[in-house]
């Protein structure tokens, strides 16, 4: 698991930054769901938005060593190049997508996720795409995300009161996908199906 700096300029200004292939295969492992900790399927809409999927969710508090260790080391190695206060993430959620159907609509993280929202992608390749608009779509962006890619969000208030999480959307996989993601949850861990 390299430390190796992060430039967040990008970040800041227009609101991402891809870290391609920057987990190896172990790191990866190491950030695995806990066995005991249940999958539950994502709310199929939420307002205009549709998803499916499922996912886990616990507060930072209750993950095992090398999940913390590593929210802990992607936060400071942002926070090196941010001037304003970083909240800490408190919020740990892991998702599984199948192939198929399962997708999310493009959305905007809410406002309550304050800071960086970081998605490390453990296995599997989607479409990940960063719109400009919703309607008319307008994409600024798009890749296929894969294997120990990491995807840093601006959340609200980073680099700015105004700032917000730019809106993106996610396809389906061609085979299974996992991730886990690392927020900072303004109302307190908990309550992200309801997003």
């Amino acid at each position: 698991m390299g430390e190796q700096a992060i430039g967040v300029d990008e970040l800041v200004s227009r609101g991402w930054i891809r870290l391609e292939s920057y987990l190896d295969p172990a790191s990866r492992a190491s950030l695995a769901k806990p066995a005991g900790l249940p999958w539950r399927p994502l709310a199929p809409r939420v307002g205009a938005i549709t998803q499916s999927g499922w996912f886990a969710q616990v507060p930072i508090e209750e993950v095992t060593g090398p999940v913390r260790a590593f929210g802990s080391m992607i936060h400071g190695l942002i926070g090196q190049s941010v001037e304003a206060h970083m909240p800490a993430f408190n919020e740990v959620t892991w998702q599984r997508y199948l192939p198929g159907n399962d997708h999310i609509d493009p959305h905007r993280d809410q406002a309550f996720y304050s800071g960086p929202i970081v998605i490390v992608t453990l296995a599997g390749c989607a479409q990940f795409v960063i719109l400009a608009s919703r309607n008319p779509p307008v994409i600024s962006a798009n890749w296929v995300t894969g294997d120990g890619d990491v995807v840093i969000l601006r959340g609200a208030g980073l680099g700015g009161s105004e700032s917000r999480c730019p809106l993106h959307s996610v396809g389906p996989p061609a085979t299974e996908r996992l991730t886990v993601s690392f927020r900072h949850n303004e109302k307190g861990p908990g309550g992200w199906a309801e997003r």
